[in-house]
């Protein structure tokens, strides 16, 4: 199953016949149309019947869309206060929780993590644009129910204490705020990269994961697959990169 995680800065109506050229299962689109109210015939008609949307701006949400094979089923039992998070079960076999972080940005995920605990166990598989990294830690004072900053570190520890880990961090051994790919550039410009868009799932599927790099191929002794696509094909289409996730085993 092949995920992709996509920013597409706006007008996906404009952008989606590109992002369907990685034929992938499901996509987990940022700042997307309501396909439920777009007039575009073609943009409707790729949504299909198999997909959720949420948001307060029809024109500007997050959308999460599947092939027709793909099985998606809402989780109960969530709070639905948060409008930026869409929470499903995938063909039976595993959660997943596509993220949308608008300002405060890790904040508000830090807010859904402790309204939502029992949702993230290793059976859940994360992923989207958190608008975050350790970087930006000094940015966010404001406290949790346990006297913790919510920011993007200790974001990150709470994740980990569930037995989720960033799967790009984990195979890169990188650490959070000096890395050395990138999955967003600011104006579109190369000199002004972060990382801000997350893949997270369990240790054991992240055991079989391979980084693929555009100056390798890929090794067939792992089959699951994480890749940060291309600057110079995408950035004409948005400053965040799509992320790719293929798990062939669970």
């Amino acid at each position: 199953m092949k995920i992709v995680s996509w920013n597409c800065a706006s007008k996906f109506r404009e952008k989606y016949a590109s992002i369907i050229e990685e034929d992938a299962d499901i996509y987990v689109i940022c700042e997307c149309e309501d396909p439920a109210q777009a007039k575009l015939k073609e943009y409707v008609e790729f949504a299909g019947e198999n997909y959720f949307w949420t948001g307060d701006l029809h024109w500007k949400g997050l959308g999460i869309f599947a092939k027709d094979n793909i099985k998606l089923e809402p989780i109960e039992g969530l709070n639905k206060e948060f409008k930026n998070f869409i929470a499903l079960r995938v063909n039976d076999s595993f959660n997943l929780l596509g993220v949308w972080a608008m300002p405060p940005y890790v904040e508000m995920i830090h807010d859904y993590f402790d309204a939502n605990t029992d949702l993230f166990d290793e059976s859940l598989v994360i992923c989207g644009d958190f608008n975050s990294n350790a970087v930006f830690n000094p940015k966010h004072k404001v406290k949790d129910r346990n006297g913790k900053a919510k920011n993007h570190s200790n974001l990150d520890i709470k994740l980990n204490n569930k037995g989720l880990f960033s799967i790009y961090h984990k195979l890169s051994g990188e650490v959070n705020g000096n890395e050395t790919k990138f999955t967003f550039y600011q104006s579109k410009h190369l000199n002004v990269p972060f990382y801000l868009d997350y893949f997270y799932a369990n240790e054991e599927i992240i055991k079989k994961t391979e980084l693929i790099n555009f100056w390798n191929k890929p090794n067939d002794d792992f089959p699951n697959k994480f890749e940060i696509l291309d600057f110079s094909k995408w950035a004409c289409l948005s400053d965040h990169l799509p992320i790719v996730f293929e798990i062939n085993e669970l």
